[in-house]
């Protein structure tokens, strides 16, 4: 749900000028986040200040302007700056990972996703808590943090137990998690992951290419940051047997903690057979380049195994006669050489799926054309059903009781299959 205006916070964006490149995306995100910025500072500045991260004249600057309440920071503060710059403008500091987390938990659905993003503001506020302690000035801020009037070192001991409690809840879903990942596999089916920056389209690509097109089973769409946090799986059109899967989106610099807290999210895409790695095409080649590389130094990170389709989406918003966005010619060699495929699409008008599929089932393990003779006895019932869930193309022709059967399937399949066809008297010829 969007804020109301009533609901939004005005804000002052203030940054130095080695930060040019974080303040557009900042200024998305606090759009998303329901805040209203009403007034920039820019510093010429190539190092930030210590203490204050911007000069302390600055600061003092800001006092001027009327009917602001925060002050945003398009980049990472340290608890020091952020209690010092508090102190001087009197007004509430709020930096990117903040308004990242405050994103996160309006977004969140899922029980894990909530345990998740608690897990992860609570991290972010124990550095600043102990500089709160260690300047001794909490005394008179008792709604610090959502803290209400509680002693600090309460507040601290507390919330360093809710944290342990979490970890052990997360835990035990991520075991859940990788054990039902594990059965998938076992049963046959192939994972696949849509991955990429936030509002890349990720959501809108998994209802455009899954099976269950009912409304209660879509996922949520907007043109907004961060639309979904919490994993959703569906069975992916085809004629193969894959779960697709969509996952929070990636953001530039996330620190190793943050990105810790959604591992258990991230291992669908760390673990999946293909990861198809979306760049909006409509963006300026500079920032999908660069937001490319992002999303790999992610993967990379997360030691992901799979295949990657770097997939262009959002084609349909190009401009005609603009020059053609490819970011893969830009990319370092260490990289480009991760890339197994690239597609075009319009997720939004379902334009290009085809081929996408097609490049997805192109890049799994070979289908085998193969015969199978079946005598129908007791345990016929059950290898029919083995045959049915892992081959395609499959006719039956009965006769007495015996069943021939021609289909495709995967080696691995086929060899299972032999094993069990010779204890039943079937057989089993495969075309290499």
């Amino acid at each position: 749900m969007e804020n109301s205006p009533s609901d939004r916070k005005n804000a002052v964006l203030v940054w130095i000028s080695e930060d040019d490149d974080l303040v557009d995306e900042t200024k998305e995100l606090c759009s998303s986040a329901g805040y209203t910025i009403i007034a920039e500072v820019r510093q010429s500045k190539d190092q930030p200040h210590t203490r204050y991260y911007i000069g302390p004249g600055k600061i003092i600057e800001l006092k001027d302007i009327e009917g602001i309440d925060h002050l945003i920071t398009p980049v990472d503060l340290t608890p020091s700056q952020i209690f010092n710059m508090g102190k001087m403008s009197g007004l509430t500091v709020v930096d990117r990972i903040r308004v990242v987390l405050e994103l996160f938990r309006s977004r969140a659905t899922s029980p894990e996703a909530r345990l998740q993003v608690e897990m992860a503001d609570l991290k972010y506020q124990l550095p600043i808590l102990r500089e709160f302690i260690h300047q001794g000035t909490l005394s008179d801020r008792p709604g610090f943090l959502a803290g209400g009037e509680y002693r600090v070192d309460y507040y601290y001991e507390m919330a360093r137990k809710r944290m342990a409690h979490i970890k052990d809840q997360l835990r035990i879903l991520r075991k859940r998690r990788g054990m039902t990942r594990t059965l998938r596999k076992r049963r046959g089916s192939h994972l696949v992951a849509v991955a990429g920056y936030t509002n890349s389209g990720k959501s809108t690509l998994l209802n455009a290419i899954s099976d269950a097109r009912m409304p209660e089973k879509s996922v949520d769409t907007a043109d907004r940051m961060f639309t979904t946090i919490a994993t959703s799986t569906r069975k992916m059109k085809g004629d193969r047997d894959c779960i697709i899967t969509d996952t929070v989106g990636f953001i530039r610099d996330l620190p190793p903690w943050l990105v810790e807290g959604f591992m258990s999210t991230l291992e669908e895409v760390f673990e999946s057979d293909i990861i198809l790695l979306l760049v909006d095409a409509s963006e300026d080649k500079e920032k999908a380049t660069r937001k490319t590389l992002d999303s790999l130094d992610i993967l990379r990170r997360g030691n992901c195994s799979g295949k990657i389709i770097l997939v262009m989406n959002k084609m349909d918003a190009i401009l005609e006669g603009s020059d053609h966005i490819i970011p893969e010619r830009d990319l370092p060699f260490e990289y480009f050489n991760t890339i197994d495929a690239q597609i075009e699409i319009s997720a939004r008008n379902e334009e290009g799926l085809e081929d996408l599929i097609k490049s997805i089932e192109a890049l799994l393990p070979d289908l085998f054309r193969v015969r199978i003779e079946l005598p129908l006895t007791s345990g016929s019932e059950r290898i029919m059903k083995i045959i049915r869930d892992r081959s395609i193309d499959l006719k039956i022709d009965y006769s007495g009781t015996l069943a021939t059967i021609e289909c495709r399937m995967e080696e691995r399949w086929a060899m299972s299959l032999k094993k069990m066809l010779n204890a039943e008297g079937g057989s089993l010829d495969m075309e290499i």
